[in-house]
């Protein structure tokens, strides 16, 4: 059997480089994809924009037309101005069209592949608004109704699409705004890592999930189950 391949955009580093080594540790074959350079262990890393159609076919000419598994993990975190146009712009268009034209670029290949999608998304814009980042909050809202969208073009081609949404992930992506070990707003009471997440990513790529599309796996330690007046009062593990 050949070996299946895999894209991961964001490669480089946090969620998106923790899945390729947790791939490439599994036996696929990597193509990442990210503006910065870097080695990929075991893979090979583009330097590109992930929503350069270009930089997407020609990380489907190293898969040899043929994706088993597509994964949009580059992205910009909230920032701000909150009113700021050029700022909206540039969230929407690397939060939200990379993916749209990740799937566009790559859906031939997937669907040669029967393969599987996985969008990072976020707790921020499905569950909570962002105060400095509206634009940020949208995005990543609209990342889980793109995937629904695509999971139904994909279900007759066998092709699933699923979305995980973090929450508190010690990456630099997150802003520290509590110790990460230390965090009273979420229940487990600490932040995340970003393997936690990548295994989740894996689960959805894989066989035990052949009946999971359209869905949105939250990693968040608990934080959107708690409330806010219970946040003060939670008593942190250990």
């Amino acid at each position: 059997m050949t070996r299946r391949s895999a894209i991961v955009t964001g490669a480089a580093a946090g969620i998106g480089r923790a899945t390729a080594d947790l791939l490439v540790a599994d036996g696929w074959h990597v193509v990442g994809i990210d503006r910065t350079g870097g080695a990929l262990a075991g893979g090979e890393l583009l330097i590109g924009d992930a929503g350069d159609a270009s930089v997407l076919a020609d990380a489907v000419e190293h898969c040899d037309g043929r994706v088993e598994a597509l994964v949009c993990s580059a992205g910009i975190p909230p920032s701000g101005p909150w009113d700021s146009r050029e700022h909206w712009d540039e969230v929407l268009s690397i939060d939200l069209t990379a993916p749209y034209e990740a799937m566009r670029t790559c859906w031939p290949a997937l669907v040669a592949g029967r393969g599987s999608v996985v969008l990072v998304g976020s707790i921020v814009g499905s569950v909570e608004g962002s105060l400095r980042s509206p634009a940020y909050a949208a995005a990543k809202a609209g990342v889980e109704g793109l995937a629904r969208s695509f999971a139904v073009i994909g279900a007759p081609d066998g092709v699933r699409v699923n979305v995980v949404a973090p929450g508190a992930i010690a990456t630099d992506f997150d802003e520290r705004l509590l110790p990460a070990d230390h965090r009273t707003d979420v229940p487990l009471g600490r932040m995340g890592t970003a393997a936690e997440v990548a295994a989740v990513i894996g689960f959805l790529l894989g066989p035990a999930t052949s009946y999971v599309t359209g869905a949105v796996w939250t990693v968040d330690g608990g934080r959107t189950i708690l409330s806010g007046a219970d946040a003060g009062r939670t008593r942190l593990p250990g």
